[in-house]
């Protein structure tokens, strides 16, 4: 299993999670991040008493964290860089990590099955 984090604008989310939940990912948290160098200059015009998560403010960024099997990874990469390049600093960045395991809490399950919802829907009987 792998985790991809995808470091994307925060307008082109939207797209991005759409494409990714067609190309079959499990499932996408988002996370809206505050970035601090990598590239990300501060508001230069902001005074530098400002505090720093004031002058870092107008970065409109999130992170995705995407958990996918193996064979998945380089199709989700794929959607997320299609659809966030524009060949301008600062189009984001994705990182790839291994993931040891997955435990589903509810029910124990384990591994890459653990990815894959196992919903339950409850059907509830009319008062007679």
């Amino acid at each position: 299993m792998k985790e991809i984090k995808a470091y994307i604008r925060r307008d082109e989310i939207n797209e991005v999670v759409e494409k990714l939940q067609a190309a079959g990912a499990p499932g996408v948290s988002v996370i809206e991040i505050h970035p601090v160098g990598y590239g990300y200059e501060a508001n230069r015009f902001e005074p530098h008493a400002a505090r720093l998560v004031d002058r870092y403010r107008h970065l409109a960024i999130v992170k995705l964290e995407i958990m996918c099997g193996d064979e998945q990874v380089n199709t989700l990469l794929e959607v997320v860089q299609s659809s966030c390049r524009t060949d301008n600093p600062g189009d984001g960045m994705l990182f790839v990590s291994d993931v040891v395991d997955a435990v589903r809490i509810r029910d124990g399950v384990r591994g890459q099955q653990a990815l894959r919802g196992g919903r339950t829907v409850a059907t509830v009987k009319p008062v007679a």
